[in-house]
């Protein structure tokens, strides 16, 4: 079974800085007003790499500029995390791979946890260990990240027993 990659805390795609990748033939960037000078630095940087830059209001538009770009395309998202999951998925709907992707967050990364009680998925802190969910059920925050659930598996646990409160 296939499942298609999905933007999370500790993604591959995820970087710091957007950093040029050598070996794609054009670059393609997408970013918000508020990005626009990471998008210039980023472009001086390409060189002589053909280049094309969306500044985007909102993410209805993106899937045209994805869709219009050409084979061996990199493409670069520099955005809030809302945004970036968004166009990550339009990205990948439209067949890209994570090895063409790039993505920097502006602002905080979000982390979830799905819940092996209750089933649902629910946001936590990126630095939680611990928590409890909205079942009432203590969780364990664990290493593996689900695509299909969409979020890091959350074990249960009684607190008492391993000293948590």
């Amino acid at each position: 079974m296939y499942n298609s990659p999905v933007l999370f805390f500790e993604s591959i795609t995820l970087t710091e800085k957007l950093s040029p990748k050598t070996h794609f033939v054009k670059a393609a960037i997408i970013c918000d007003e508020a990005n626009k000078e990471e998008a210039e630095q980023l472009k001086a940087q390409l060189f002589d790499t053909p280049s094309a830059t969306l500044l985007f209001k909102d993410t209805a538009h993106v899937r045209d500029f994805i869709v219009a770009q050409k084979m061996g395309t990199c493409f670069y998202i520099a955005a809030n995390w809302d945004d970036a999951a968004s166009i990550f998925s339009t990205a990948i709907e439209e067949g890209l791979s994570e090895e063409e992707l790039q993505v920097k967050i502006i602002g905080e990364k979000r982390k979830y946890i799905y819940c092996m009680k209750c089933f649902a998925a629910s946001e936590i802190d990126t630095q939680a260990v611990h928590v409890q969910c909205g079942c009432g059920a203590h969780l364990e925050v664990g290493p593996f990240y689900s695509k299909v659930r969409k979020g890091y598996i959350g074990y249960p646990f009684l607190p008492e027993a391993e000293g948590v409160k």
